[in-house]
């Protein structure tokens, strides 16, 4: 079984938590479990974060699903809506080396 990036480092603290934007609570149920996810996914139902992340995010976009990594002073340190699993765990081993 491959070990996903935020189990290799939630002991360093490594947070995950997805976000789910105007959609309804029983569809994001069965989609999150239909896909095995095992981090919380938060509903945000009038899509006020997603507007939050939009006006942080340098490019922004519509396209889904987008990454984020936010750094423990809060800033955004990785961003994209390709997903790359290298650069992810990249953005969070540098965030955790300082």
């Amino acid at each position: 079984m491959q070990v996903r990036i935020w189990e290799r480092y939630q002991a360093d603290g490594v947070v995950v938590w997805g976000i789910a934007t105007r959609e309804n609570e029983e569809r994001v149920r069965s989609y999150a479990e239909s896909l095995g996810v095992t981090f919380p996914v938060l509903l945000d139902e009038t899509g006020e974060v997603d507007r939050l992340y939009d006006l942080a995010f340098a490019f922004p976009t519509g396209a889904y699903p987008q990454d984020f990594v936010v750094g423990t002073d809060g800033r955004i340190v990785y961003a994209s809506n390709e997903p790359d699993v290298e650069a992810i765990e990249r953005a969070v081993q540098d965030e955790l080396s300082e």
